[in-house]
């Protein structure tokens, strides 16, 4: 894995770049890697496609766990892209276990990159990324840069639920909901659907703190050198849950492309 490519996947799993290598086996009892997947495909019933355009790209996608549900569920075509092969591996084994592998195509690439290249996909999914891209309005862009006009971009993320903004590493464009609002639809697109994450990403978050929990006693285990690097991880992981449960209030949007 490249250098910039290893430090985009460390930023968006929120670890130090020396634990990347362990991630695979620390998230191996983990599909929907802290997206709401359930909710996302949930969210597709309600949308339009043209008979000519049924194609999805999901960034970041990890094991694939919203791809192949939307390929399985509706016979969308899926481009699924993420930086970590591990990851797409799983991925292309769940295609092929839910018999969609002819529907999701599973890219190894780094999404930062990856977006440079304007695409016209009819739906976007962006998923638990935060500001990966940048603020609201520097995400907004690159987004819609992937899909047709008329198309869909689904960001599940969330907003802060009484500040005006957040000095966390990782948080500082986050924005309460007004100004949210006003930057996602700030190049004219239209905010169809906002669902609410908060109570099912605290079940997400209890099952992941969890697995990922037993799983670093077992790397600890096997590699005692790394003991403090990866009980920093888990206690770092806790702080941000509790942060989110405090601070943020979770939502799927659903903007459409004017």
């Amino acid at each position: 894995m490249k250098s910039e490519s290893k430090m985009s996947v460390a930023e968006s799993l929120e670890a130090d770049e020396e634990l990347v290598q362990y991630m695979p086996y620390m998230l191996q009892d983990l599909w929907a890697l802290g997206s709401s997947a359930d909710q996302i495909v949930q969210i597709f019933e309600s949308l339009t496609f043209p008979k000519n355009n049924n194609c999805v790209l999901d960034l970041a996608c990890g094991k694939g766990a919203v791809s192949v549900k939307l390929a399985k569920e509706f016979g969308y075509s899926i481009t699924g892209v993420d930086a970590m092969p591990e990851f797409i591996d799983d991925a292309n084994r769940y295609a092929k276990s839910y018999h969609v592998e002819n529907l999701c195509k599973f890219i190894v690439d780094d999404i930062l990159i990856y977006t440079k290249k304007i695409n016209s996909f009819h739906a976007v999914i962006l998923a638990s990324l935060g500001g990966i891209f940048g603020n609201n309005i520097q995400t907004i862009n690159t987004l819609r840069n992937q899909v047709a006009r008329g198309g869909y971009i689904i960001i599940d993320d969330g907003y802060l639920k009484s500040k005006s903004s957040s000095n966390r590493k990782g948080y500082e464009n986050y924005s309460n909901y007004r100004e949210t609002k006003r930057e996602l639809s700030s190049a004219g697109d239209k905010i169809i659907k906002e669902v609410s994450t908060t109570e099912f990403n605290k079940i997400i978050n209890d099952e992941y703190l969890k697995n990922i929990n037993k799983r670093c006693d077992e790397l600890i285990n096997k590699h005692p050198d790394k003991r403090d690097s990866l009980l920093k991880y888990i206690d770092l992981q806790k702080e941000e849950c509790k942060y989110l449960e405090k601070e943020l209030e979770g939502v799927i949007w659903v903007i459409q492309k004017k």
